[in-house]
């Protein structure tokens, strides 16, 4: 979607997603109210700079969860406290909100499908209905939350750049999954007594462990699976998935991944077709880092994607 850019700051409200609420200016208009929104199903992703300082007030959708992110060099409030660049405000469906803002600011906002968030929270994060089923600050620290704001202004620029791209479903699924999957880490480290504990659990087989891993990690990198949802799927401990990895493979979980979606990328680099670019390809395997996979693509075979690309389109 392209940038929005509003010169009233009601219009500029109405288009939040997932929300019904008021905006009341308290200055005059300092320059444009500018909202770059994305799509991509199970999440909408917003981008907003406000135009001026003002009040809001509203109520989230029954349907969607939001997390709200203030961003660096903002000033506002929300739910009586300040923001800071170091957490971010979960509210449930129905959630009413209340904020202001004290000078031109800017925020992120993240609005989930309830039913996607719930599922998640339950089989994968562990965590009790009661925890993301209230509103409340996540203080988690400044690094984790700006790994989340980095993946999601990466897609919003991606989807300036090529509009196409988060129409392909194995895109909007791996971003929506790994948004979600972010976000609810981050609860998980934040009240780790939020999440239930289960205890006697059989031990699996190594070899079994192996399988469940390699299903998993092929459907990630497909878009059908959340690579964060590993653990879960071994049906082990963290511990016990590191050490079968460890010993049949001489890497973590988390390498060997990164390892074969490299390989399942070059595939798709050397078999790319007029129209094909590095960006479209990547995003279909959750790739929305260019330099650093560049990077690590150049380590791994010797040449950089563009030209893996370039070699395969003059064939």
């Amino acid at each position: 979607m392209p940038l929005l850019r509003f010169k009233d700051f009601e219009a500029y409200s109405d288009a939040f997603a997932g929300v019904d609420g008021i905006l009341r200016a308290l200055s005059p208009n300092q320059g444009e109210w500018i909202l770059h929104m994305l799509d991509a199903g199970e999440v909408t992703a917003s981008l907003g700079r406000d135009g001026g300082t003002g009040v809001y007030h509203g109520l989230n959708h029954v349907d969607r969860y939001l997390a709200y992110m203030a961003l660096p060099g903002s000033d506002t409030a929300m739910q009586g406290q300040d923001t800071s660049d170091d957490m971010f405000v979960w509210f449930p469906p129905r959630a009413e909100i209340h904020g202001h803002t004290r000078k031109i600011s800017r925020f992120m906002g993240l609005s989930m499908d309830a039913a996607a968030v719930v599922q998640r929270a339950r089989e994968v994060a562990g965590l009790f209905d009661e925890h993301v089923a209230r509103t409340h600050v996540v203080s988690i620290g400044r690094l984790e939350v700006a790994e989340i704001v980095k993946l999601v202004t990466r897609a919003l620029m991606i989807d300036l750049e090529d509009p196409t791209l988060f129409q392909a479903p194995s895109v909007r699924k791996a971003f929506s999954g790994q948004v979600i999957h972010a976000l609810l880490r981050c609860m998980v480290l934040d009240n780790p007594e939020a999440v239930r504990r289960s205890r006697g659990r059989p031990p699996v087989p190594r070899n079994e462990i192996i399988r469940r891993s390699l299903d998993h990690i092929h459907k990630a990198i497909r878009g059908d699976a959340v690579i964060g949802d590993l653990v879960l799927s071994a049906g082990t401990s963290q511990r016990s998935l590191n050490r079968a990895f460890d010993e049949a493979f001489g890497m973590g979980p988390q390498q060997y991944y990164m390892l074969e979606r490299l390989h399942v990328i070059r595939k798709a680099l050397r078999e790319a077709r007029p129209g094909d670019t590095v960006t479209s390809i990547c995003s279909q395997f959750g790739v929305w880092d260019q330099g650093r996979f560049a990077g690590m693509y150049h380590r791994t075979f010797g040449l950089l994607p563009s030209v893996e690309l370039a070699a395969a389109l003059a064939r």
